[in-house]
């Protein structure tokens, strides 16, 4: 028995050496492809666009399908691709996206006072700039050296101040007890795991804010895109790191980043 558990290991080893290879070889060949193209204001017609490149050289349909799979789950864990891909989409002269800040933030903060706020993705700052505006002390980060520009130039047009910081989000330090707001929207993080959920939980001080907006979809759905949250999933961590839900709402919506109605995942929740 345990000569035969061992061959069964020998076995099965490769297989997964060679998937995960094989998913290295598509990601690459996907980046390569993207810094090629021009900018694209759309993260959903650059993976359209992408499997018509694959079915133009010469992939079948199946196939095609296969490596827009592969990608969409690599672009969950993968911030290599990010920069790339976001670069793209800020140096696009006609936004496919709402550059207005976020209703949600908006909603959440009225009436509240003014303190340090901590914009997770910033982009090109729609964000951070209202935060400002309204007096808030705002720092933001984003991988996008593009996205960063323009939240700065964003900034000074509106006349305040912002600390737009380009780094990634596993390299960015989010401190601890120094936010009176986080807010996250439409981000490929791990916003439903438990550690990461913790470790903003840590950042904040208490009686302070997490404002959370995204995707949704069930975890396993066919299709999820990278920024796709579980509802579920997400109340779990929520709760387990001992937030108190202020607002939470699994609705159909317009987003922020396609402009068109879907499923959304929307919270407000505060530091116990």
């Amino acid at each position: 028995m345990m000569q035969a558990a061992g061959i069964g290991a020998a076995v099965v080893q490769p297989l997964a050496w060679g998937a995960q290879a094989d998913a290295e070889r598509t990601w690459r060949a996907f980046l390569a492809w993207l810094a090629t193209i021009p900018p694209n204001d759309n993260p959903g017609s650059l993976l359209r666009d992408y499997r018509a490149h694959v079915l133009a050289g010469g992939a079948s349909a199946a196939e095609a399908d296969g490596q827009i799979k592969v990608v969409m789950e690599m672009m969950r864990t993968r911030e290599d691709g990010w920069q790339l891909i976001f670069n793209k989409i800020y140096a696009a002269s006609n936004p496919g996206f709402s550059v207005k800040p976020n209703g949600l933030l908006m909603s959440a903060v009225e009436g509240r006072k003014p303190g340090r706020a901590l914009d997770v993705g910033m982009g090109q700052g729609r964000n951070s700039v209202f935060l400002a505006i309204r007096g808030w002390d705002v720092t933001g980060f984003d991988v996008s050296d593009e996205g960063i520009s323009v939240a700065r130039k964003n900034a000074a047009a509106a006349g305040v101040a912002i600390r737009a910081v380009q780094k990634s989000n596993s390299n960015f330090d989010y401190g601890t007890a120094q936010w009176d707001l986080v807010v996250i929207t439409y981000e490929p993080f791990p916003v439903t795991d438990q550690a990461y959920v913790q470790r903003v939980w840590n950042s904040l001080r208490v009686g302070g804010l997490l404002v959370v907006e995204s995707f949704a979809s069930d975890k396993g759905a066919a299709g999820r895109k990278p920024v796709d949250i579980d509802p579920g999933e997400l109340l779990r961590a929520v709760f387990a790191a001992d937030f108190r839900i202020v607002r939470f709402e699994d609705v159909e919506g317009v987003s922020d980043w396609s402009l068109d109605r879907t499923r959304l995942a929307r919270m407000v929740a505060e530091k116990r």
